[in-house]
């Protein structure tokens, strides 16, 4: 016997195309985008798009196309841009490069047409989708005629039928973030109005790295105010066209300084993904791209951070001086509210004992790593242990092992009372002593909330501090005693 081979026919329905390309974009105005880009790789110096209910226009100053250009434009996956990767007469990088996106413009219109002209000749394609898609032809019909005096070289897009109505707001605001504005001799119109790269004040760290798979630059921006910006993260791109953004992995570790992280940077290797929405992140490029971003940013991140807490501790010294100031006179007009004899004891004795434990707790750590960690369900189920845990609670206090941010101290006779601003985290109280020392939690959200405003955060620390200072005066007080000696020293302290 005779093996025979013969071919078989692949085709695909073009229901199919429409689908994929409307899938493979986000939107519909992801075709107003390459069509944008497009003009900018055939060498425009303006391209302009009209947006109304009824059509979108988008037309460029650019080289324009012939029969064979307009077929490559048409073609899917066409290999042009990547054979001929730079623009012939700016040597542009060209952005364009899967081409699907024409389908994905029939979700938006029912209708569109290529009017593009090129040397001494218009060419003219009408795209109709219920037309083309019941044809059993592939075949789209062009028309060749002489240019006339008024067509100017380049290229015109018409969507007529919209079936969908486009935002000028998120059209603008998409254009802004998505086309190459920055690149030299080229300008972006949206209904005559220029759209340009929005400007973020603040200081600004240049990037320019050069790595085995090609170069990454640009700059990473931290903006005098987070309000500057529309969303923080650095503008990742390829070809000077934005992917994503990205924080690249620092947001919880920095959440309040990544807020004011904006710039631009450009690594034309990366491999995107078909729909041009990612990157691939599994490849070697992207991943070195990642690691290298991440430090650089971190950098910029720990500065900053080192910055704000230079600040924090200046606002809170000079804060918490002044009000330790008004107190001592409060106490000083009211000599019955300051410890004295035995409870001064009592503090010394409270303030050696914590102090001692502390160290302690220090050197039984070096010498023992697992001191302190949590004890197994079973032990602390044991008769013994709840028996130890009863006898011990009503002395129970948390444990300060964290340092001060700062440490301000009244002077007073045979008594000094120190207070302590101090993380005791979200979850711990908003203030206790120990002994005669007073500590502030300022990871409370009250805390938080009046450190923003200076006459309230002074009125929060002076109302903690003096009801610490009256449960020093007695270990055993009530309600009602607490509340008018609190009352009456902060009536003092505030001069009223």
């Amino acid at each position: 016997m005779f093996n025979k081979t013969s071919k078989i026919k692949v085709t695909v329905d073009k229901s199919h195309l429409f689908t994929l390309g409307e899938k493979m974009y986000r939107e519909s105005i992801e075709f107003v985008r390459e069509l944008v880009n497009n003009g900018y790789d055939a060498d425009a110096t303006e391209v302009s798009v009209l947006i109304d209910d009824e059509k979108i226009i988008v037309s460029d100053n650019g080289s324009g196309m012939n029969a064979k250009g307009l077929e490559q434009f048409f073609t899917i996956g066409s290999e042009e841009k990547k054979a001929n990767s730079l623009s012939p007469r700016f040597g542009r990088k060209r952005i364009g490069q899967f081409g699907i996106g024409k389908f994905s413009a029939l979700a938006l219109a029912d209708e569109f047409i290529v009017e593009s002209v090129k040397g001494k000749y218009k060419y003219t394609v009408v795209f109709n989708r219920a037309l083309w898609k019941s044809d059993q032809s592939w075949d789209l019909p062009i028309t060749k005629e002489p240019a006339s005096p008024l067509d100017k070289e380049g290229t015109k897009i018409i969507l007529n039928k919209l079936t969908k109505k486009v935002s000028l707001a998120e059209a603008e605001k998409y254009l802004r973030q998505s086309v190459p504005l920055r690149a030299k001799k080229f300008n972006v119109y949206l209904n005559n109005k220029k759209i340009s790269a929005k400007t973020v004040p603040g200081r600004i760290v240049s990037v320019n790295i050069k790595t085995m798979y090609g170069l990454v630059e640009g700059e990473i921006i931290v903006a005098l105010n987070a309000g500057d910006l529309d969303e923080p993260g650095v503008e990742c791109r390829v070809k000077q066209a934005l992917i994503k953004r990205d924080l690249f992995g620092l947001e919880r570790k920095y959440h309040q300084a990544v807020a004011k992280i904006a710039g631009s940077i450009n690594a034309d290797f990366l491999p995107l993904i078909s729909a041009r929405s990612d990157f691939v992140i599994d490849s070697q490029e992207y991943k070195l791209f990642y690691q290298l971003m991440r430090a650089q940013l971190e950098k910029i991140l720990v500065e900053l951070r080192k910055q704000s807490e230079t600040k924090n501790f200046q606002k809170v010294n000079q804060e918490l001086q002044e009000v330790m100031k008004q107190i001592k006179e409060a106490l000083l007009m009211n000599p019955d509210f300051i410890p004295q004899g035995k409870a001064v004891a009592r503090l010394n004795k409270q303030a050696r004992q914590a102090k001692a434990a502390a160290s302690a707790f220090i050197e039984e750590k070096k010498d023992n790593p697992a001191a302190g960690e949590p004890e197994s369900e079973e032990k602390k189920n044991t008769p013994e242990a709840v028996k130890t845990k009863e006898e011990n609670a009503p002395e129970t206090k948390p444990k300060i092992d964290a340092k001060p941010l700062v440490v301000k101290r009244i002077q007073l006779k045979k008594l000094g009372i120190s207070c302590g601003i101090v993380s005791l985290g979200s979850d711990g109280p908003e203030a206790l002593s120990q002994g005669n020392l007073i500590y502030i939690n300022q990871d409370k959200p009250l805390y938080q909330k009046f450190y923003k405003k200076r006459d309230l955060l002074g009125l929060h620390l002076m109302r903690l501090i003096t009801q610490e200072i009256v449960l020093m005066k007695k270990s055993r007080i009530t309600a009602a005693e607490a509340f008018s000696w609190q009352g009456k020293l902060l009536q003092d302290a505030l001069g009223k």
